[in-house]
């Protein structure tokens, strides 16, 4: 659990930095370790009920549908919170139920968080090995959107996200980032 953990502190602080706190929805392209993002809005100020939303259904969504639940991207401007999660079970109904005052949307997911942040700490524990084949990796987390992990690495080249995302066989990303966090990697 610990492990979990760092990866969880690692993903946060990396995704973080990179995207300057924008959590916007990303369009993949047709081709592995390739996408184009489309960064929201962020003029607008943290919309109260819609934080209050967000922290309502965080515990349910990681406890009890964990199986399921990739991220969540709220858009304060049309006080919206989006959901993704990958289909099959009744999340949907669950967070209707708890959640009022706010506009609610799902869309399906490829990948749940766990599982991301399962291939993230594969990834981080593999960084010496990556190295060595020629690819800086310099941290990793989940995408909101349950598409893919962004693995960010020295150069970001689409050539690395899908190299990565062949030895995984698993959906990865590559961005640009020179920070490294040491947190026990």
């Amino acid at each position: 659990m610990r492990t979990r953990n760092r990866a969880t502190v690692l993903a946060t602080i990396v995704l973080a930095l990179a995207s300057a706190g924008c959590a916007g929805q990303a369009g993949a392209s047709n081709s592995p370790g390739v996408r184009e993002e489309v960064m929201p809005n962020t003029s607008a100020p943290n919309d109260p009920a819609l934080d209050h939303a967000a922290n309502e259904v965080d515990g349910l969504l990681k406890s009890k549908y964990a199986q399921w639940y990739a991220g969540k991207v709220l858009e304060n401007p049309g006080r919206t919170m989006i959901i993704y999660r990958k289909p099959g079970s009744d999340l949907d109904q669950a967070v209707r139920e708890l959640v009022s005052g706010v506009q609610v949307r799902f869309a399906d997911a490829l990948l749940s968080e766990r599982e991301m942040l399962d291939l993230t700490e594969r990834v981080m524990a593999d960084a010496t090995y990556w190295r060595e084949q020629g690819v800086s990796v310099t941290g990793a987390g989940p995408l909101p959107d349950g598409s893919a992990v962004r693995v960010m690495t020295a150069t970001g080249a689409p050539e690395e996200g899908e190299r990565l995302s062949r030895h995984y066989q698993q959906p990865i990303v590559a961005s640009r980032a020179s920070v490294t966090f040491a947190l026990g990697y």
